[in-house]
């Protein structure tokens, strides 16, 4: 027997033995930009390149859209769509229920959350359109504004590299899209003009809210929390 013959053979066996189990093979997802995108399950290997990514410093989050995520247009999809496509990939592959550890900030208690992803709040986008125009306060002008994708992260992740590169995302200032002329202007607006900008360009406010309600156990505190997303949020909890 061949060894491409050996492997058909054992791959019909690994589809037999798997064929009346309960796993969920994929699913549909809509993500606060709009598009449909299909998500699969994290596979074993895909977790072992993950780790690694993350041990070298790079971003394995970026791994995992890549691998286990298909779409007919995935290069448009917006940064908002990253952390909701992979809380989807983590609810698919390991369950809705993330469970982790925390210190209450008022009696530093430790103790242990539940928490269902299916709850957490996703505001979409009421359009879908890569650009949106806005009209500046403070100079009154208006601008049309380039949403961030996803492979825009690396700027926007760095204060100064947002700052030397707001110019890229705006399309048009006041109908000329010369981009020296963006550029130079853009130097010269005020902060509230820059604000403006910069929130259209992240699409605050909209996508998938990770904030939940910590409530203590032992002395009753309550308050607002980031959802804390550890190394160990893509595996079993």
């Amino acid at each position: 027997m061949s060894v491409k013959d050996t492997q058909v053979d054992i791959d019909s066996i690994v589809d037999d033995l798997l064929k009346d189990s309960n796993l969920k093979t994929s699913m549909e997802v809509k993500t606060p930009s709009g598009k449909i995108v299909q998500v699969r399950p994290i596979t074993f290997q895909e977790e072992k390149e993950f780790v690694s990514v993350a041990n070298r410093g790079g971003d394995p989050g970026n791994l995992l859209i890549d691998k286990c995520t298909t779409s007919s247009d995935k290069a448009s999809l917006l940064l908002i769509d990253k952390i909701f496509l992979l809380f989807k990939l983590r609810e698919l592959s390991f369950g809705s229920t993330y469970t982790f550890s925390t210190s209450c900030p008022a009696c530093k208690t430790q103790q242990k959350f539940d928490v269902d992803l299916n709850i957490l709040p996703v505001v979409h986008l009421e359009d879908s359109e890569r650009t949106v125009t806005v009209t500046l306060p403070m100079c009154g002008k208006e601008v049309v504004v380039r949403r961030a994708l996803i492979s825009d992260e690396d700027i926007l992740s760095n204060p100064v590299l947002v700052m030397d590169n707001l110019w890229r995302f705006v399309e048009s200032f006041a109908d000329n899209t010369d981009e020296m002329v963006i550029q130079r202007v853009i130097e010269r607006l005020p902060a509230g003009d820059l604000n403006l900008i910069m929130s259209t360009i992240t699409a605050e406010g909209y996508g998938l809210s990770t904030d939940i309600m910590f409530a203590c156990a032992k002395c009753n505190h309550q308050s607002p929390m980031a959802l804390p997303l550890s190394k160990d949020f893509f595996s079993a909890s």
